[in-house]
């Protein structure tokens, strides 16, 4: 054997030994996800998307995949547009492991969320086209179109705002008005020192742990394997 071919094969079994001792890392203290950019992380939704969402029989003809920031401005969400509709959140968790994906689905089929302002004291049913309530809600003013029905959309708070080229936000909060819900999140944008809440429309005032009386959407994310993107 000759030197040459010494150190090819050193080379192999030192890439075969890293390559393990990389995988055992990742398998017990987990892979930290700011490894990643946020270009990057998007290229990885996508594609994870694209494999899981589109195929022959599919509803989706296509999909565009958004990062989306928490209160402290870290990436910590992605929203995935459906076309020709549909929406779903993603939670990029802190680490990801071999056993279970850093992306976690806030459903397995698309969402969907009515907009309304809070009102103390509102209570409200919501119906369907046969007349069957379809959701009973506390302290919610729903915005209803010219039949007086609750109005429904099936396209994320982003989209239904125009938001192209504005830094999106979840930014978390526990309603002091009883909404169903112990914590929520806000869908928003940051216009000068306030924020836009995508739900009602109105300007806030927002800081990082406040409890709050601001309109909310509910999304939660699951910690079970078959929500992994």
């Amino acid at each position: 054997m000759t030197k040459k071919e010494v150190i090819i094969i050193f080379c192999i079994v030192l890439s075969i030994v890293l390559l393990l001792i990389t995988a055992l890392v990742g398998f017990l203290v987990g892979i930290p996800t700011d490894i990643y950019s946020e270009k990057k992380h998007i290229q990885r939704i996508t594609k994870r998307a694209e494999e899981r969402f589109l195929g022959e029989d599919s509803e989706y003809t296509g999909l565009e995949v958004y990062p989306i920031y928490n209160e402290y401005d870290e990436l910590r969400y992605a929203l995935i547009e459906f076309e020709p509709k549909g929406f779903v959140y993603v939670y990029i968790s802190e680490k990801g492991y071999f056993f279970r994906s850093m992306y976690s689905l806030s459903s397995t089929e698309s969402e969907s969320w009515m907009p309304y302002r809070v009102k103390e004291g509102a209570q409200e049913d919501v119906y369907d086209a046969d007349g069957k309530v379809l959701y009973q809600s506390e302290n919610r003013e729903h915005f209803r179109d010219e039949n007086g029905q609750a109005i429904v959309y099936s396209e994320s708070p982003f989209k239904v705002a125009g938001i192209e080229n504005e830094r999106r936000y979840l930014l978390s909060t526990k309603p002091t008005v009883p909404l169903g819900t112990e914590r929520g999140r806000i869908p928003a944008v940051k216009r000068g020192e306030q924020y836009l809440d995508l739900v009602d429309g109105a300007m806030i005032d927002y800081t990082p742990g406040m409890e709050s009386e601001y309109a909310v959407i509910d999304i939660a994310f699951i910690n079970k394997s078959y929500f992994d993107l």
